[in-house]
């Protein structure tokens, strides 16, 4: 198949539920490794990027040795109900946990969600869909700060804060 990936690394192991994976390591250069860990039993995959940055700040590198260790420094944990990849090397950051970030009444990914549905509405094509998604993001942000105006208006503001 062209443009189809093949594993710079391979291996069999036990992760921390005793059960057998096929960990994988892609080379994904210039932006870093990707590890895949496969559970053909029940048909379940893990993924986690690895950056440039990180290699760099756990001294590894994409010889044998480096992907071996790498391999072997996998496990997976829990948070949050979902279950990621991590890596026991230090430099290689922990998952990152987006699923219960808070946005306004909702979540995060809940808040994307919506974002992504209203550009689908328009289907802008190219940079133009970037920019209107933006927009929108910016336009709906739960987050905002938002000021309580009395319901005399701003100037009965102003004077109840001058008596």
């Amino acid at each position: 198949m062209a443009g189809r990936k093949v594993a710079i690394s391979n291996c069999a192991r036990a992760l921390n539920d005793n059960e057998i994976y096929i960990i994988q390591i892609f080379d994904n250069a210039p932006s870093g490794l990707l590890v895949k860990a496969y559970l053909q039993a029940k048909s379940l995959e893990y993924f986690m990027p690895i950056t440039e940055g990180e290699l760099e700040k756990a001294a590894l590198n994409r010889g044998e040795a480096a992907l071996t260790r790498l391999a072997e420094s996998i496990d997976l944990v829990e948070k949050g109900g979902a279950i990621f990849l991590e890596s026991s090397i230090p430099g290689i950051a922990k998952p990152k946990f987006i699923g219960r970030t808070r946005a306004g009444d909702g979540t995060l990914p809940a808040f994307l969600a919506k974002a992504l549905a209203e550009l689908c509405r328009d289907k802008p094509a190219g940079l133009e869909a970037v920019k209107r998604l933006g927009e929108w993001m910016l336009e709906h942000n739960p987050n905002q700060p938002a000021v309580d105006e009395p319901e005399d208006g701003p100037e009965a503001a102003v004077a109840a804060a001058a008596a």
